[in-house]
């Protein structure tokens, strides 16, 4: 399985200053990182361009309190 791809247009991997983003993005994204503590953080891609920041975020419960509330 690979797990590169090439990038749309022949560039190339690098620091942000170098991705074609908008600032507006790669802040929502900097904090969307900084926030979540458990889940996933999706891009949505339409014709090569992100369209969609989505946040999945997870909330655990700690299964000892959890099956002591049951009883």
């Amino acid at each position: 399985m690979r797990h590169s791809s090439p990038m749309p247009g022949g560039m190339q991997p690098g620091p942000d200053d170098q991705l074609p983003l908008s600032q507006g993005l790669l802040q929502e994204l900097r904090q969307a990182l900084r926030s979540i503590r458990y889940g996933a953080i999706e891009l949505v891609i339409h014709d090569g361009r992100v369209v969609q920041l989505e946040r999945h975020e997870k909330v655990r419960f700690d299964t000892e309190v959890t099956e002591h509330e049951r009883q």
